[in-house]
């Protein structure tokens, strides 16, 4: 799907917006139908980078670029009985293959076993982070996206398997219980990321205006690599003798975990967000963690907010032999440089919410990627002479979001 197609879907679901408002209401017990979109530009004062959302697009050849927030999902369910109904989404984005095929991101049987117990089999969110479930749904988000610096660090939004939600409300406190098991898979060029027999459990504790988040996940990873950069790299390995560490870079046989803490206050003014996250991988990836803080004040229909942003390091995906040859080490940290997206930010931001469900948001982000990293940045020309850690960048970014 072109940008172009992409752009005039979205202008469809702006006129299905405006028009939601004087829509008759859908027949008891009937189907209903609901969708989101986003249109975003993003633009950087770099000219030899681009901004990219890594594990979500592919970094882009225009400038402005509109692949990484824009986005159309469409969502419709259907009551199977008093205590049934199964619920579908389907979302068009580019993804990390720079493919804009629409993506069923949502295909689930919903039953209650009790009151305040449902069972939910088939394609699931997967409830990494705090705002996992509106992940997609940029409207319900107070930025253009989620800091990158946080919800980089896992690229898995759904997961095929099956879930329970238990809710229990315990005088003023309500309490939410979300165990879950799946497997679920994220392409990008030449290549895939898979997550197997991954389980998790999540609890939320809402009191008021205030709610908390606590979440832990565990599973077998696997990150076949197959492009031709990281072919290259291989033969340079296998040359110098060290091809025994290939296995620590692309295969099967890899185990993760993922740790999340957030909480969120707002009391129809002030809006304050913080979540702390941790990723820990025994090959493939970086083992790093994350952590945001998010202030933002109503002024009627404007909200101004800032954002404080880190993502740091804790291991790397490998390590050389002691024996290599010293010619291969540059080579090797620039690989390793590559694939770290540790970097600081920090970001200034206002949205206008212009219409009952509509919303413009415009942002300026001043980042800076670890010396040792790309951060949230891609070269546009050759990676090896391109430098990008180290480096402030500024990137402007703009969006409509609209739900319908």
């Amino acid at each position: 799907m072109t940008l172009r197609r992409l752009a005039g879907a979205l202008l469809v679901a702006l006129a299905g917006a405006l028009a939601s408002a004087h829509a008759p209401a859908a027949e008891p017990g009937g189907p209903t139908f609901s969708g989101f979109a986003t249109l975003g530009a993003v633009t950087t004062d770099r000219k030899d980078v681009w901004f990219t959302r890594y594990g979500v697009n592919y970094p882009g050849d225009s400038d402005p670029d509109f692949s990484p927030d824009s986005l159309l999902g469409l969502q419709a369910s259907l009551p199977l009985g008093a205590a049934s109904d199964v619920t579908l989404q389907t979302l068009v984005r580019e993804d990390g293959s720079e493919r804009y095929d629409p993506r069923l991101t949502l295909a689930f049987f919903r039953h209650a076993l009790a009151p305040g117990l449902t069972l939910r089999v088939g394609r699931l969110r997967v409830p990494f982070f705090m705002l996992s479930d509106s992940l997609y749904v940029n409207y319900a988000n107070p930025w253009v996206r989620p800091p990158v610096e946080v919800y980089g660090l896992n690229p898995f939004n759904d997961l095929d398997g099956v879930d329970l939600l238990y809710h229990l409300r315990l005088g003023g406190l309500d309490l939410e219980l979300h165990p879950y098991y799946g497997s679920g898979d994220v392409p990008f060029p030449e290549g895939r990321a898979r997550l197997r027999e991954t389980w998790g459990l999540n609890a939320v504790l809402s009191y008021g205006s205030l709610s908390l988040h606590l979440g832990h996940g565990d599973g077998r990873f696997t990150m076949q690599r197959g492009d031709a950069q990281f072919r290259q790299f291989v033969g340079i390995l296998q040359a110098a003798g060290a091809g025994s560490v290939i296995a620590e870079l692309s295969g099967t046989r890899g185990t993760t975990s993922f740790d999340s803490v957030g909480a969120q206050w707002d009391d129809g003014r002030w809006q304050l967000v913080a979540e702390y996250v941790q990723r820990r991988a025994n090959r493939y990836v970086v083992s790093a963690h994350g952590w945001y803080l998010s202030a933002g004040r109503r002024f009627g229909a404007l909200t101004p907010y800032l954002v404080l942003a880190r993502q740091q390091t804790d291991r790397p995906m490998a390590r050389l032999p002691d024996n290599v040859p010293q010619a291969i080490v540059p080579v090797w940290q620039a690989f390793l440089t590559s694939r770290n997206n540790a970097q600081r930010s920090i970001t200034a931001g206002l949205r206008w919410d212009f219409a009952r469900n509509a919303a413009l948001k415009g942002e300026l982000a001043r980042a800076r990627p670890d010396g040792d990293a790309w951060g949230s940045y891609f070269p546009r020309s050759d990676p090896l002479t391109t430098r990008v850690g180290s480096r402030t960048m500024h990137t402007l970014s703009v969006s409509l979001d609209l739900t319908f």
